[in-house]
């Protein structure tokens, strides 16, 4: 199996720059870090002592090379501005690619993420947050917590992971492959890749798990939502993603849209 670098880096903001002046800056940053040669994979996780980087590198050339051109680089003048520099801790670890699952993943480690933890993204005029990333689980699974209120889901497919529903609060009605499912608080549906499928919340609002295997999906998520600290339903209109790009982004990372 191939070995790649993870490069892990703590730090903290400086005073007076709050967490979503901060996560403005996510895309500048991966803009900048897709141009580096052996980049991979970049992760930005909330944690206790403030913020963790988590870049995946093809070899430690590549990422001591980053590390060296790092504070040079235009599009990311915002995000270091906001950066404690004596709060940076800098760590890199060899991990073996795995296989069916993201370059890089190394062996799970236990954790939790608590009620009110996860990054938060108003997604599609819901509330998405993120409970488990790819980098957390080496690649098995992404979990996501969405509260939304009423309303149809577009028909979709998708050609990388499944995607299995635990519905919390709500009625929900699902078509998957063609059949009409009503689901309630309790209820579990599993809907396998290249299946399209689609819901409507009849009664909202509604709360479920979304978790895809393999992990990822988190990064379509990302490209297609905005970070709040508002821990609600977007207002209408507020969060809603380019729709005239939308289908071209989401066929970028193996979803498409059927409706």
């Amino acid at each position: 199996m191939d070995t790649n670098v993870v490069e892990i880096t703590e730090f903290a903001l400086k005073p007076g720059f709050t967490e979503q002046m901060f996560l403005q800056t996510r895309d500048e940053v991966n803009d900048e870090v897709r141009k580096l040669k052996g980049f991979l994979n970049r992760r930005l996780l909330k944690s206790a002592g403030g913020w963790t980087e988590i870049f995946e590198w093809a070899d430690m050339n590549s990422a001591k090379a980053a590390g060296e051109v790092w504070s040079s680089l235009p599009g990311i003048k915002n995000y270091c501005s906001m950066v404690n520099s004596a709060s940076i801790k800098v760590g890199y670890h060899s991990v073996a690619a795995v296989a069916g699952g993201e370059a890089g993943r190394s062996t799970p480690h236990a954790f939790c993420s608590h009620a009110l933890e996860g990054e938060a993204r108003w997604w599609l005029g819901s509330l998405a947050v993120i409970k488990a990333t790819a980098v957390q689980t080496a690649g098995q699974f992404t979990l996501i917590e969405v509260l939304e209120s009423e309303g149809e889901a577009p028909l979709h497919v998708h050609h990388r992971e499944d995607e299995s529903f635990l519905v919390m609060e709500g009625e929900i009605e699902f078509e998957i492959g063609g059949k009409a499912i009503m689901a309630g608080p309790g209820s579990f549906l599993f809907g396998p890749r290249d299946v399209p499928h689609r819901y409507t919340v009849k009664r909202g609002p509604a709360r479920m798990l979304f978790f895809f295997t393999p992990g990822g999906f988190e990064e379509l998520l990302r490209a297609t939502s905005v970070p709040t600290a508002d821990r609600r339903i977007p207002p209408d209109g507020e969060g809603m993603p380019d729709m005239e790009t939308f289908p071209d982004v989401v066929r970028r990372y193996g979803c498409e849209l059927l409706s």
